[in-house]
């Protein structure tokens, strides 16, 4: 095993471990990136939430470096191990992945196959990809622009409020339907 997922495994520095060490390494570092997003599929859970949050982290201010790992991020999408941290942050990290048309569909396939069944905590992440799908990929936004719109009457203020942002910029880029 590679000594980042170890590091990254290792829970006894709590819930988030060396993950934030674990950014700073990677941020500039392809190839430890890259073992990083290997972490995702870690056996252990906590492995793949760390991993999760260390990708998290280092990609706020570098999101193309997530570009070269679009079909592992929807392989672990599409495997559904993913719960806990890894589950609330793999949206966000599909949001900032330039995707193409297939990768795209299955995204959206993805994240409305699960957004119903997801934590509230979640649901916003996930309107946000959605929403990134649609701006890139405007020929999916009727499928994906009504599930946004329909969150502004989410019982969860944090979905609500997200679901206002979202149908903003879906408005501005002239998606949004007229009402």
């Amino acid at each position: 095993m590679h000594p980042l997922h170890l590091r990254l495994a290792d829970s006894t520095r709590g819930p988030i471990g060396a993950a934030r060490d674990v950014a700073a390494e990677i941020a500039h570092d392809s190839d430890a990136f890259a073992v990083v997003v290997d972490g995702l599929a870690h056996p252990d859970e906590g492995g793949r939430n760390r991993s999760a949050w260390a990708l998290d982290v280092a990609t706020r201010s570098y999101p193309r470096r997530l570009a070269p790992h679009a079909d592992a991020l929807l392989a672990v999408a599409e495997a559904d191990r993913n719960g806990g941290m890894l589950r609330r942050l793999l949206p966000s990290l599909l949001s900032r992945v330039p995707l193409t048309p297939t990768q795209a569909r299955h995204v959206t396939d993805w994240a409305l196959g699960i957004l119903d069944r997801s934590r509230m905590a979640d649901q916003a992440n996930l309107l946000s990809a959605l929403a990134a799908v649609a701006l890139a990929h405007p020929d999916l936004a009727p499928g994906i622009v009504p599930r946004i719109h329909v969150a502004l009457d989410h019982p969860a203020p944090s979905v609500r409020a997200r679901a206002r942002r979202l149908c903003a910029r879906l408005d501005r880029r002239g998606l949004l339907p007229d009402s």
